[in-house]
């Protein structure tokens, strides 16, 4: 009988359920999708549904080490997810501008992802390895 090779082990192949190989490691895949100092965070506060830009960034505030998000980064880091396809983007053609923020299915399926990192978190083991405490 031939021996099933395990995760990680030499000549291992990962693949997708219908059979197709799977070329990108899913630790490095998800890192590039999660990667940023806010994106986790975004999505985290869009679970509670359609927000607007500024109350994302004042959601962003609580929690953090260090200061404010800016404009800039607040602006890349929603673009970048939307181009993900994680988050959807709703303008209306008004003075002031309107736009509305909510999670894509595919965002949706991030957080239980999400969900066990704040769980891990909640123990508080990540300001022990940090050696970080909150301000």
């Amino acid at each position: 009988m031939e021996k099933m090779s395990a995760p990680f082990d030499p000549g291992w192949v990962p693949r997708r359920p219908d059979g197709r190989e799977i070329r990108l490691c899913p630790a490095i895949a998800f890192d590039r999708i999660a990667g940023g100092r806010y994106k986790l965070r975004i999505l985290l506060v869009l679970r509670k549904g359609a927000l607007r830009y500024g109350e994302i960034g004042r959601s962003l505030l609580r929690g953090t080490l260090g200061g404010t998000i800016t404009p800039r980064i607040l602006s890349r880091e929603l673009r970048d997810l939307a181009a993900m396809g994680l988050i959807d983007r709703k303008s209306w053609p008004v003075v002031p501008p309107k736009v509305e923020y909510t999670l894509t299915e595919r965002g949706r399926g991030l957080l239980p992802i999400v969900d066990a990192i704040v769980d891990w978190g909640m123990s508080g083991v990540h300001e022990d390895i940090l050696g970080a405490t909150a301000a």
